[in-house]
Protein backbone atom coordinates (compact mmCIF):
# COMPACT_ATOMS: atom_id res chain seq x y z
CA UNK A 1 0.00 0.00 0.00
CA UNK A 2 1.33 3.48 -0.77
CA UNK A 3 0.31 6.14 1.51
CA UNK A 4 -0.01 10.10 0.31
CA UNK A 5 -0.77 12.84 2.67
CA UNK A 6 0.56 15.90 4.87
CA UNK A 7 2.79 14.61 7.65
CA UNK A 8 2.62 16.42 11.00
CA UNK A 9 4.68 15.44 13.84
CA UNK A 10 2.98 15.24 17.35
CA UNK A 11 4.53 16.40 20.38
CA UNK A 12 2.24 15.86 23.07
CA UNK A 13 3.58 13.45 26.04
CA UNK A 14 -0.05 12.30 27.04
CA UNK A 15 -0.61 10.36 23.45
CA UNK A 16 2.93 9.49 23.82
CA UNK A 17 2.24 7.38 27.52
CA UNK A 18 -0.95 6.49 25.93
CA UNK A 19 0.57 4.64 22.71
CA UNK A 20 3.13 3.08 24.84
CA UNK A 21 0.84 2.07 27.56
CA UNK A 22 -1.33 0.25 25.55
CA UNK A 23 1.85 -1.66 24.18
CA UNK A 24 3.91 -3.31 26.72
CA UNK A 25 6.72 -4.36 24.88
CA UNK A 26 7.94 -0.67 23.98
CA UNK A 27 8.73 -0.04 27.78
CA UNK A 28 11.68 -1.52 28.23
CA UNK A 29 13.16 0.02 25.08
CA UNK A 30 11.87 3.70 25.63
CA UNK A 31 13.73 3.10 29.49
CA UNK A 32 16.63 2.96 27.86
CA UNK A 33 16.73 5.27 24.84
CA UNK A 34 14.40 7.90 26.40
CA UNK A 35 10.84 8.82 25.51
CA UNK A 36 12.31 11.36 22.95
CA UNK A 37 13.09 8.84 20.79
CA UNK A 38 9.18 8.07 20.06
CA UNK A 39 7.59 10.22 17.30
CA UNK A 40 4.66 10.21 16.99
CA UNK A 41 2.67 11.74 13.51
CA UNK A 42 -0.81 12.17 12.32
CA UNK A 43 -1.17 11.88 7.90
CA UNK A 44 -3.64 14.39 7.05
CA UNK A 45 -5.38 14.92 3.05
CA UNK A 46 -4.58 11.48 2.97
CA UNK A 47 -4.41 8.92 -0.23
CA UNK A 48 -3.96 5.52 -1.15
CA UNK A 49 -3.34 3.35 -3.56
CA UNK A 50 -2.69 -0.65 -3.80
CA UNK A 51 0.75 -1.42 -5.45
CA UNK A 52 1.88 -4.74 -6.76
CA UNK A 53 4.58 -5.93 -9.17
CA UNK A 54 1.43 -7.04 -11.44
CA UNK A 55 0.45 -3.38 -11.90
CA UNK A 56 3.92 -2.17 -11.32
CA UNK A 57 3.90 -0.46 -14.68
CA UNK A 58 0.05 0.81 -14.69
CA UNK A 59 -1.07 4.33 -13.98
CA UNK A 60 -1.15 4.61 -9.91
CA UNK A 61 -5.13 5.32 -8.89
CA UNK A 62 -5.05 7.01 -5.90
CA UNK A 63 -8.02 6.56 -3.20
CA UNK A 64 -8.95 9.85 -1.18
CA UNK A 65 -9.23 8.67 2.51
Amino acid sequence: IRVSGTVSMLEDPGLKNEIVEARPWMKPWLEVIGMDSLGVFRVSDCSVAVWTFLTNLEPTTWIPL
